[in-house]
C-alpha cells in the first residue's frame, strides 16, 4: 500500500482540528447560553419568591394597543410621576435614565410613591423601592415671555415623567385577555408585583376589585 503524502496527512489532520474546534466553540457557546437562561429563570424565581410584596393600581390604555395575543398591556399609576411631589433634585434625573421610586402602602392596599432618587437609597421600614427607566421628560406651566426657555430643571414644578418598570405586559389564559382589560380600564384591576432589594420587579398576580388573586403567576 502505498502511504500517503505527508503533505496530505498533515492537510487532513488539520482540517480535523479546525472540524474539532468548530464543535467544542458550538458546544461551549450551548453551555453558555444554557446557564444564561437558566440565570434569568432563577434570579426571577428569586424575585417572586423572595421579593416584598407591594399592590399597584393601574390605569387605562389606549385602545389601539391593548391586546397582543395573549398578554395583557398594563399600565401603572406610578408610570406617570410628578417630580416636584417626589424630589428636591429634579436636575439628577434624565430621560434615558434610572429612577428609584419609593413606595409605600396606602389604606386602601395600594402601594404609593413617597419618593424619588437616581440611585437606590437606604433601607427605610415600611418602604419598598422599584427601579424603573425614564422614557420621557416634560415640563408644563407657562413661560415668562414668548420665545423664552422654559423654567431651569432644578425647579421641579410642572416636571413629569413616564417610567418603565419592565413589569407592562401580563401572560394571561387564552380568551380572557379582552375582559381583563376592560375590567382594568373601568378601575378595577390592581396588580401584585414582587420587589426586590435591587429594585428589580415581577408581575406575581392580577387582583379584580381589590379581593382575592385572580391569577397567580407560576415561578417556572
Amino acid at each position: 500500500m502505498t502511504e500517503a503524502p505527508i503533505e496530505a496527512r498533515a492537510g487532513w489532520l488539520t482540517g480535523f482540528a479546525r472540524g474539532g474546534y468548530r464543535v467544542w466553540g458550538l458546544a461551549l457557546a450551548g453551555v453558555l447560553m444554557t446557564v444564561l437562561l437558566a440565570q434569568i429563570v432563577m434570579e426571577r424565581v428569586a424575585i417572586l419568591t423572595d421579593g416584598a410584596e407591594v399592590r399597584l393600581a393601574t390605569a387605562p390604555v389606549d385602545p389601539r394597543d391593548i391586546f397582543r395575543g395573549d398578554y395583557v398591556i398594563l399600565n401603572y399609576r406610578i408610570s406617570t410621576l410628578s417630580l416636584e411631589d417626589l424630589t428636591d433634585t429634579p436636575e439628577a434625573f434624565t430621560e434615558g435614565g434610572l429612577i428609584y421610586v419609593s413606595l409605600k402602602e396606602g389604606a386602601n392596599g395600594i402601594w404609593e410613591p413617597v419618593a424619588a432618587a437616581p440611585t437606590l437609597p437606604g433601607h427605610t421600614a415600611g418602604v419598598v423601592t422599584i427601579r424603573g427607566r425614564i422614557t420621557s421628560l416634560s415640563q408644563t406651566g407657562p413661560v415668562t415671555a414668548i420665545g423664552e426657555a422654559p423654567r431651569p430643571l432644578e425647579d421641579a414644578t410642572g416636571i413629569r415623567l413616564r417610567v418603565d418598570y419592565g413589569i407592562d405586559q401580563y401572560f394571561v389564559p387564552e380568551g380572557t385577555g379582552p375582559a381583563l382589560e376592560a375590567d382594568r380600564n373601568e378601575g378595577t384591576v390592581s396588580v401584585l408585583v414582587a420587589v426586590a432589594e435591587n429594585g428589580n420587579a415581577a408581575i406575581k398576580g392580577i387582583v379584580l376589585n381589590g379581593g382575592d388573586p385572580v391569577y397567580l403567576e407560576p415561578l417556572f
